[in-house]
């Protein structure tokens, strides 16, 4: 007798004499019957069949219980119960605390609140990973550092303001072409609080520092030595494109002749004004040194 490919039934061969058909067709049928039965071991509700390790044979998973999950367990599958993502460690960190360390809900909780009692309440390190807590100032106090500077603190705003300028000047005389446009190269300086002037690079120029841009009251003055002849003038730029402030006067024959003029200018950070001065008397003719002779000088005012 043949077989079947896949699952081994009993089949006549195509030569055979089948003389008992009833018998063969029951034969076949009680082997579908049986492989059947074997693909399909299922016997309730919900009951899922898996391939087990005997060929043609399935095995029946029976259904699991609520809230359980599908897994793998001794390499076949399985019900399991739902707590197999639960958190086995937190490790707390800086301000952070946990309650339960395990569970499929641990509790973490912030620990550096707990310092805050007060609506206005701030907190600052005092050390490395250690926090304390600033109660609220009273109303009208600003934000200072402490006399050890180690800790903000509240205090009272300051009454007087900080100055904040340049004042500086050639420490001798500077000769001036004639009929020439000459930068004026102040290089001494009586007081720069946010170093707006360079003795040594660009003498000519103030620039504005990072964060002071707004108003400023820039004085100038000039000492020429004696001459009739034409006319002196100072010019004030701004980046070098455009004027601030133009101031001239005939030459005149007295010793040591002095102009000087001042403005209020508003300026951004980052730009500088310089000073430019120019004299035609027909020579070469010399602005004064000296602190109170020819100096340039700015004062910030405010935004």
């Amino acid at each position: 007798m043949a077989t079947t490919t896949n699952y081994g039934w009993t089949t006549p061969n195509d030569t055979d004499l089948v003389k008992d058909g009833a018998a063969a067709i029951r034969t076949l049928g009680s082997s579908i019957d049986t492989t059947t039965k074997n693909l399909n071991p299922e016997t309730t509700l919900g009951d899922i069949a898996y391939r087990s390790a005997s060929a043609n044979t399935n095995t029946r998973l029976p259904i699991g219980s609520n809230g359980q999950i599908l897994g793998v367990s001794a390499g076949v599958p399985a019900w399991i119960n739902n707590d197999q993502g639960d958190i086995t460690e937190v490790q707390a960190g800086v301000g952070i605390s946990v309650a339960s360390g395990t569970g499929p809900i641990p509790i973490i909780t912030n620990s550096s609140t707990d310092l805050i009692t007060t609506a206005g309440d701030l907190l600052y390190g005092t050390a490395a990973d250690t926090v304390a807590r600033l109660g609220i100032g009273t109303a009208g106090q600003v934000l200072k550092v402490n006399a050890g500077a180690t800790a903000p603190e509240w205090g009272a705003a300051s009454s007087t303001p900080t100055f904040k300028g340049v004042y500086t000047y050639i420490a001798s005389d500077q000769t001036l072409s004639n009929n020439t446009s000459t930068a004026i190269n102040y290089d001494t300086e009586l007081f720069d609080t946010d170093a707006f002037h360079n003795n040594a690079t660009n003498k000519d120029r103030i620039t504005i520092p990072a964060g002071l841009g707004g108003y400023y009251l820039i004085v100038v003055g000039a000492q020429w030595n004696s001459n009739s002849s034409g006319y002196r003038q100072i010019t004030i730029q701004k980046n070098a494109t455009s004027n601030v402030m133009i101031f001239d006067y005939p030459g005149l024959s007295v010793s040591n002749s002095y102009i000087g003029k001042s403005t209020i200018f508003n300026l951004t950070a980052g730009d500088y004004i310089n000073a430019v001065g120019y004299q035609n008397s027909g020579g070469n003719l010399a602005l004064g040194g000296g602190s109170v002779a020819t100096f340039f000088s700015v004062q910030y005012l405010g935004v």
